[in-house]
Order: structure tokens, then sequence, then C-alpha cells
């Protein structure tokens, strides 16, 4: 099982401490979730606000598939930034659902 993995922020640095390229490819034995791979990495809960999967805000709890491209991103990013991209419509175990700009425009795809 194989994985990409992005570093953004401080966690950029994380990385570059520890001699990672960002992105890293990672590889896996087994399935796991994304809280579990943050545990493996040594990454510090307080340190991941959110996860992408594929480009997509996602709860820790996500099950990570073969493929997976994987972002921790750390608290600190601008605030129109984290509306835009979904930070606040993230509960555990729901699908992150567009609000504001982004689901007016989507709307108006339809």
């Amino acid at each position: 099982m194989s994985l990409e993995i992005h570093a953004y922020g401080k966690l950029y640095f994380f990385f570059k401490e520890r001699g990672w390229p960002n992105p890293m490819q990672y590889e896996l034995g087994s399935p796991l979730s994304a809280e579990k791979l943050r545990e493996k990495l040594g990454i510090p809960p307080e340190d991941v606000e959110v996860v992408f999967v594929n480009r997509l805000v996602k709860p820790l709890s996500v099950n990570l598939q073969d493929g997976d491209r994987v972002a921790f991103v750390p608290p600190g990013v601008p605030s129109i930034h984290r509306f835009n991209l979904g930070f606040y419509a993230v509960k555990e175990d729901e699908p992150a659902e567009r609000s504001g700009p982004a689901k007016k425009k989507k709307d108006r795809e339809e």
C-alpha cells in the first residue's frame, strides 16, 4: 500500500528536520486511518487541524486506500482559506460539505 504524503505550514519544517521529502512516498503494510498515519509519523496531534485526502477535507478517522494523496495541514492557515477549503464543515465521520461562496458556485453550476 503506497501513499503520497504532503505537509504544509510548520509541518513542512517537521518533514525537513527529519530529512523527509515533501511530498513523501510512504509504503504501508496494511490499511490504516489518517489518525494512525499521523501517529506513525510522530506528528503531534495539536499540529494537525485538518487532513486532506485526494484534495478533500476528511476527518482523521478516514481509512486510507492505496494510492491516496494525503495532506496534513496545521493550525494557522489564514481565515479566508480555511472557509473556502472547507475546514469549518468537517465533523467526525461526516464528509465535508462546502458552504458559502464555494457552495453557491457549485449550486449555480448544477
